[in-house]
């Protein structure tokens, strides 16, 4: 996905979840608690911060 095709809007989004300590902490470590909720299938498919964070920081890596 090219830098054109991602709109402000979902760069927003991305941006709180990107800086979100408790997403952070998730990210870092998948095994705890936190980790577990937030790589849930509910939450991976119904927070738009979350999809946006993936979408707009994983193909930028």
């Amino acid at each position: 996905m090219s830098e054109t095709d991602v709109s402000s809007v979902k760069k927003i989004l991305a941006t709180f979840c990107h800086h979100c300590p408790l997403c952070n902490y998730g990210r870092r470590n998948p095994e705890s608690i936190i980790g577990k909720l937030l790589h849930h299938k509910y939450h991976a498919d119904n927070c738009p911060f979350w999809k946006a964070e993936k979408e707009v920081y994983e193909e930028s890596q």
